[in-house]
């Protein structure tokens, strides 16, 4: 009698399948909210190599980590029209708190334009203080609507960088320069997923940007999945948050502006691109075991050649 397979087949329920491959690899489980997740030891291992991989190209890219909050007062987000408007129907609004009704309400980071254009207000003074370049490595919320494990999730880690420059042409520069160097390289030769780079419709640009450069991998059911994303904000949010400096012609003028993203997504990209009916597979770049050293027979100076093998693999 056969034995029925561990996985279901990929042609016959591909989601189920991607389902069956989290579940038997131990790398997440659904939180007790709808639409959370808990990422275990073995998922965790894999966001942490992709964030050193891409931590280290962002700051080779001359941006440096920073840490803003959580939360963030809901007349910030309402300064700019066309991020609230994208936004409203995603957000976690806190009204109550420490007992009471608060005065204003808070929402809980969707994302973090908004809270940093406030600092980026006070720290940009004079054309000196340019290009301004900042990263945040955070969760954020999203009130997600129809939750997949890693792919579209309430919650959700990722980083986003942002930048202030003096004119378009640089902002422009550097948002390109984020997607070719630091995302698709890094998709390219670490997750060894190739990916398509483009601009995004006017329809599917992010909420208050000006224009919207994305990295697209094709999955093995067909479909694409967006892997990362570039914005050039324009002059939307500096205006909004009265972000400006004095140029070296003695004018004020308002910075130009990029925002850029990846997020656990990409841990299920790494999923759909490379497991098969058989289970997960993992680039060598990525995986955090290498090789499983197994003794078939003990016997005399089999512990000292497991050894001697384990060594050398481990200073090849």
């Amino acid at each position: 009698m056969a034995r029925a397979p561990i996985l279901t087949p990929q042609a016959e329920d591909f989601p189920r399948w991607y389902q069956d491959v989290i579940a038997k690899a131990e790398l997440a489980d659904n939180g007790p909210v709808r639409g959370t997740m808990v990422i275990r030891p073995w998922g965790y291992a894999l966001w942490e190599r992709m964030q050193r991989e891409v931590d280290d190209r962002i700051k080779a890219a001359g941006a440096q980590n920073a840490y803003f909050p959580l939360f963030i007062p809901q007349s910030y987000l309402q300064r700019e029209a066309e991020h609230v408007e994208g936004f409203s129907p995603e957000l976690a609004v806190v009204t109550y708190a420490g007992g009471k009704e608060l005065e204003e309400p808070v929402v809980v980071r969707p994302t973090s334009e908004t809270i940093i254009n406030s600092f980026f207000s006070k720290w940009v003074q004079s054309y000196r203080d340019l290009p301004l370049r900042v990263n945040n490595w955070s969760n954020v919320v999203r009130w997600e609507l129809r939750p997949r494990i890693f792919l579209r999730t309430t919650e959700f880690l990722w980083q986003e960088g942002h930048t202030c420059h003096a004119t378009e042409a640089e902002a422009a520069a550097y948002a390109r320069q984020i997607l070719d160097e630091v995302y698709a390289d890094f998709m390219d030769s670490v997750l060894a997923i190739p990916v398509v780079r483009g601009l995004k419709t006017a329809r599917e640009r992010f909420a208050g940007a000006v224009n919207s450069l994305s990295c697209e991998a094709m999955m093995r059911d067909g479909k694409a999945l967006q892997m990362g994303t570039s914005h050039q904000l324009g002059q939307n949010f500096a205006r909004a948050f009265d972000v400006r400096y004095l140029s070296a012609a003695g004018q004020q003028e308002h910075v130009w502006q990029t925002s850029w993203g990846v997020s656990t997504r990409m841990v299920g990209g790494l999923i759909m691109c490379h497991g098969d009916d058989a289970g997960l597979r993992v680039p060598p770049a990525l995986a955090s075991v290498q090789a499983v050293v197994m003794v078939v027979k003990d016997g005399e100076g089999v512990g000292a050649a497991v050894e001697q093998i384990v060594a050398e693999l481990r200073a090849s």
